[in-house]
């Protein structure tokens, strides 16, 4: 049943990341006019399908991932935080002539963005000592995590920027959930 639901997972963050590609297409991912927020204002309806589609993927997996590897439950109000902070996106347009607005849809982004990333770190740095697999993703998020605010600071935001951690997520979390039990607790045991 674990192995089941990890592979619903990851077939779920399959169709998270082909839609991303998809929306990306509609401006150029490499500019401020790429940005996935900018791309929703001239379509919010499918600005809003994505959002409710990487919120739900990666909430999916985050879950899948602690409930099978960790006993804590710190997740939860975590997860709670970043879905509002993609609802505070999804409902106020990035457009700074309705300040309000703007800074609320800035506010929920960022909150959706750091959370996130902070629990998926949270996740791999607790089970850092259960195998090189996870010592990997600790080093690596945090790696992605560093190297995206450094973007972001340099470049502004550009729907490359935005989606290097959201693919990132997809990717780490689709392995760890997929993952058998068996191979970790080999790993633990020194037999692997």
């Amino acid at each position: 049943m674990k192995r089941t639901y990890g592979i619903v997972c990851v077939i779920l963050s399959v169709i998270a990341s082909a839609y991303t590609i998809w929306y990306m297409q509609l401006a150029p991912a490499s500019t401020n006019e790429g940005a996935l927020s900018k791309i929703g204002l001239h379509h919010p309806i499918l600005f809003a399908i994505w959002g409710v589609l990487t919120y739900c993927a990666l909430c999916l997996n985050i879950v899948h991932a602690y409930k099978s590897r960790l006993k804590t439950r710190i997740h939860i109000p975590l997860l709670i935080i970043s879905g509002i902070g993609m609802l505070l996106t999804l409902t106020n347009d990035f457009d700074f002539d309705k300040r309000l607005q703007y800074y609320l849809h800035c506010v929920g982004s960022l909150t959706f963005s750091v959370i996130m990333g902070i629990i998926i770190f949270i996740l791999f740095l607790l089970c850092f000592k259960k195998g090189a697999i996870f010592k990997a993703f600790t080093i690596i998020t945090g790696l992605i995590l560093i190297s995206d605010l450094v973007c972001l600071l340099i470049f502004k935001e550009t729907g490359l920027i935005e989606a290097l951690p959201i693919f990132a997520g997809y990717i780490l979390l689709g392995i760890t959930n997929i993952r058998s039990d068996k191979n970790e607790a080999k790993q633990e045991a020194g037999i692997a």
